[in-house]
């Protein structure tokens, strides 16, 4: 059995097996995974679910390869390589699995429910990342393979290769193995998009009634261009035949580059109009359907949208050196060590400039599966009607260095009793995190709320002629789907690329209009994107374990019963280095008061915690082929770097009207979190009917306590108590699903219908939170980050985990038959909630948030000046995959297509309104179809 039955074959033989709860898929060749990235190739898997976003909390970006693992719902995921720690500098515990070539990996597994002996973590799940070592062939291997892919988007070709040679030899010091794999690829897609700006509420549009109008519709295309970069090298040394010593490096640099071309709408929510002689319609709740748009607000000039260029450029490294040791000084001891050295880094650079346009008036229609825009298309491609609007740069430096030692003590206890085995071991790790990330810095080139008191007048394209591009869309535009005007004026991407200079250029025109009117003190200062304390995140973090853990087999005295029993120690000691800063001197107070300076002081916050984490893990062998298992553990998942950050900047006013004080703060991160911890419970059935042939069954449980959200707590500084909202350990949450596995090789089929077979799975997820509303309905800052707060100031109710699906499934049906193996795989994920306020907090009347909360225009009623946020969800989505190769040369060289998105698949993303669940963006991309050869011997 060779080629995608044996790969499964494998995979069913590693779950059958194992001592734990566990999935797995395995290469159908060396070094090749059946996906483009590692992050598709989970999703395979049963339980697990991806994202489609860059980030998490950016839903206006769409990923093609996809981003965050989630298993079983949960985002609380472990990754490792080779059973060892693998993470990525990017503030956060994991690794991102899309930096990693799948090329040089031999399989995944996803451990479900822990044993004492695998390294805490995961409370959702343990992802290991395996590569292969010289002695699992048996001699000389050489692999090439070379492919090019081309999306029907973007229609940029994209090479990739990889090699490998593996070898071992009998020498005089004993047997000694090399292996050396390398992998190169380039990914170029484009994403495009229609989203809809939230709604807000109107009473003045329909007699009688209150009504919800969006603010505009935008629309976006995203050029993405990934290079990945991939190494591993491997030795392996047997100088006796109780002695093996093996040495790995590991290396993964991953950069992606991509340009964005969008127009949004940064018009007043509460100035839109029906354009004259026109009327809106609205649905039986009041939301709106249809109808052209005008701006009522004279000094606007129009509707204000912004058309920006933006470029954004990131890489990634992380680099796992290791060696380890196994020793077996008698037949019944097995000793092993075990060193690593891990090192990490990130940096990334976005930048964007952007022209405005005053539209006279916009026609939307929301009625359609896409929603449809028309404005003037002469008004939108006369460059005499734009304005340069603003910059926005921002910048990460990211570096995480880890030392982890390992010693673990293996004894045969198999005497003929139910006492197979002890072992017994200890890790210690120390990290270094040292992470800096600017904030978006937008700063105004002219803005209409600028004009007359900041600026005169905008600084007009036909005033100030800088490099600008009239930028077309093109007819394929979301594949020919969308409704939408397609030529616009951006700032050229040289505005972006040519940062600095092109930002001090472009702010000097702010300085020029300003100082018609007003002295060159009164002006705007610009400044680029800084790393300050509130940018500065330093961690410093050691991690000691403990466990002991004792097998056992009753299947000698006629009970088919075996398992594992153990119990894991871990100790947690952190330093997280930052400041408080005190707030500025309070203007307008009376004598007596506090008295503070703004002066920032330095803190070395400490904290110090342990845990003890029992497992047991049950088989029971109901026959041959049907077994039963069960298993019970409690686990824990440290909380991310960005979540301990130590900075508090604090604040305190004097209102003079009532007489009296404001003191509050907002910290960034709390570093005396403790880890969110599980009590979790699986049970299983698993029926093995044939080769590549099984059907598996699992309920599981978990109940987490200390899940953390942001409240408002008191903090004690200088004899003042602050009302601060930070991250803390407030709530617990209930999950709770089912899983079920089909494998079916179609081998009792006659002639060519033998090569048929399918591989499904499915799993239903539910989750129950409860978080401790009572402090935050005392600060509805606190509230908008737990829950979310509507454009009306309504506060959402509960909501559930972040990243959970209640439904998910995929469906793989494949052939293979002498030289031909095909596949064909659909994966779908059912609605599930992004993040809880991932829109953004501002101003109803779309202005930014200033330092001492909303900047509202003079127009604007008070009453409109809320803070807000949304909880925003991503909408079902499923995905078409497939691929079709020729074997020759007894398997030794394979030519086949691999196609992506073969369902030119929507992605829709929603937002949580009073109204109901309402339509945020409609994404497509590219489908993408990549001709690979490859030649092993």
């Amino acid at each position: 059995m060779t080629g995608q039955r044996a790969s499964i074959a494998n995979a069913i033989s590693i779950k059958r097996n194992a001592d734990q709860i566990i999935d797995s898929i395995s290469a159908d060749d060396i070094g090749k995974l059946p996906d483009r990235s590692v992050t598709e190739t989970l999703q395979r898997i049963t339980g697990v679910t991806i994202d489609h976003f860059i980030s998490r909390s950016d839903p206006d970006h769409f990923s093609v390869e996809g981003s965050g693992v989630n298993i079983r719902g949960l985002t609380f995921v472990r990754s490792e390589l080779n059973g060892r720690d693998a993470f990525s500098a990017n503030g956060g515990r994991t690794l991102s699995f899309e930096d990693v070539p799948p090329e040089l990996l031999s399989g995944v597994d996803v451990y479900k429910n822990p044993s004492a002996d695998l390294i805490e973590g995961g409370i959702g799940g343990l992802v290991n990342l395996r590569t292969r070592l010289p002695f699992d062939s048996k001699g000389q291997v050489i692999s090439v393979s070379a492919s090019g892919s081309l999306g029907d988007l973007r229609k940029e070709l994209e090479p990739s290769f990889s090699a490998l040679y593996s070898n071992h030899w009998q020498t005089p010091i004993g047997e000694i193995g090399i292996l050396a794999d390398v992998a190169y690829s380039v990914s170029a897609t484009r994403t495009d998009g229609v989203q809809v700006e939230p709604y807000y509420p109107r009473t003045d549009l329909v007699s009688g009634e209150t009504v919800y109008i969006p603010k505009g519709i935008d629309w976006r295309q995203l050029d993405f261009t990934r290079k990945r970069f991939g190494a591993y090298g491997a030795l392996q040394w047997k100088p006796a035949d109780n002695l093996e010593i093996v040495a790995t490096v590991f290396q993964s640099r991953y950069k992606f580059h991509w340009d964005e071309h969008a127009i949004f709408a940064q018009t007043n929510a509460y100035n839109i109009q029906p354009a004259a002689g026109t009327q809106f319609q609205f649905d039986d709740n009041g939301v709106f359907q249809k109808g052209t748009e005008t701006d009522t607000n004279a000094s606007d000039g129009g509707m204000p949208f912004s058309d920006d260029v933006r470029s954004a450029d990131q890489k990634s490294v992380t680099t796992d050196i290791s060696g380890s040791i196994k020793w077996h000084p008698t037949e019944r001891l097995t000793l092993r060590a075990d060193v690593q050295h891990v090192h990490a880094t990130n940096s990334s650079f976005d930048s964007t400039v952007a022209t405005g346009v005053n539209l006279p008036s916009e026609t939307v229609d929301l009625t359609k599966n896409v929603p449809s825009v028309s404005v003037d298309p002469a008004y939108l491609a006369n460059a005499s009607n734009y304005y340069w609007a603003f910059t926005m740069d921002e910048r990460q430096h990211n570096v995480a260095n880890e030392w982890a030692y390992r010693a673990d003590l293996d004894y045969d206890l198999d005497t003929g009793g139910f006492l197979k085995s002890f072992r017994f071991g200890g890790r210690m790790t120390s990290t270094h995190a040292d992470n800096k990330a600017s904030p978006y810095n937008w700063q105004a080139v002219s803005q209409t709320w600028q004009v007359p008191g900041v600026i005169p007048r905008l600084a007009m394209l036909s005033e100030f002629p800088l490099a600008s591009q009239n930028f077309g869309f093109g007819s394929n535009f979301y594949h020919g789907g969308a409704n939408v005007p397609l030529n616009v004026i951006f700032p050229a991407t040289s505005q972006a690329t040519g940062y600095p200079d092109t930002y001090y250029a472009l702010h000097d025109l702010t300085t020029q209009l300003c100082e018609e009117i007003s002295p060159a003190s009164d002006c705007p200062t610009f400044a680029l994107a800084q790393f300050g304390d509130a940018q500065t995140n330093i961690q410093r973090e050691k991690n000691y374990a403990l466990y002991g853990l004792l097998k056992f087999d009753f299947d000698g005295s006629g009970l088919p019963l075996s398992g594992n029993l153990g119990l894991r120690w871990v100790q947690t000691t952190s330093n997280a280095s930052g400041f408080i800063v005190q707030p500025a001197p309070i203007s307008g107070a009376p004598a007596g008061g506090p008295v503070f300076t703004g002066v920032s002081e330095a803190i070395n916050a400490k904290n110090k915690y342990h845990y003890f984490l029992p497992s047991l893990n049950l088989l029971y062998k109901l026959t041959p082929k049907l077994q039963a298992r069960f298993a019970a553990a409690r686990a824990m998942t440290r909380p991310d770097f960005t979540q301990l950050q130590a900075y508090t900047p604090l604040s305190a006013s004097y209102d003079t009207t009532t007489g009296t004080y404001n003191f509050a703060s907002t910290a960034s991160g709390n570093p005396y979190l403790k880890p969110t911890t599980s009590t979790q419970f699986d049970a299983a059935l698993e029926w093995y009917f044939g080769k590549a042939s099984s059907l598996t069954g699992t309920v599981f449980y978990k109940h987490l306590n200390n899940i953390i959200r942001n409240v408002a707590v008191p903090f004690e500084f200088a004899g003042t108590t602050f009302n601060l909202t930070q991250p803390e350990n407030v709530g617990t949450a209930n999950i709770k699903g089912a899983e079920i596995g089909y494998n079916q090789a179609f081998t009792f089929l006659p002639g060519l219908l033998s090569g048929f077979g399918v591989t499904t799975n499915f799993t239903f997820v539910d989750s129950k939170t409860k978080v401790d509303v009572s402090s935050l309905q005392a600060n509805s800052a606190a509230y908008v980050s737990a829950n979310g707060v509507d454009t009306n100031g309504a506060i959402f109710g509960r909501l559930p985990l972040e990243g959970l699906s209640k439904y998910s499934y995929n469906v793989t049906g494949y052939y293979e038959k002498g030289i031909l193996s095909a596949r064909l795989a659909y994966n779908w994920r059912s609605r599930y909630l992004l993040a809880t306020n991932v829109n953004g907090t501002q101003g109803s009347d779309g202005t930014p948030l200033t330092a001492g909360g909303v900047q509202c225009g003079a127009s604007t009623a008070a009453d409109h000046c809320v803070v807000w946020g949304l909880p925003t969800y991503n909408a079902s989505y499923g995905q078409l995959d497939g691929s079709i190769f020729f074997k020759f040369m007894n398997d030794k060289v394979s030519f086949g297509i691999e196609a992506q998105n073969l369902n030119n698949a929507q992605n829709r993303v929603l937002m949580k309104q009073s109204t109901g669940l309402m339509g945020r963006a409609w994404f497509v991309s590219d489908r993408r179809y990549t001709a690979s050869m490859r030649v092993t011997f």
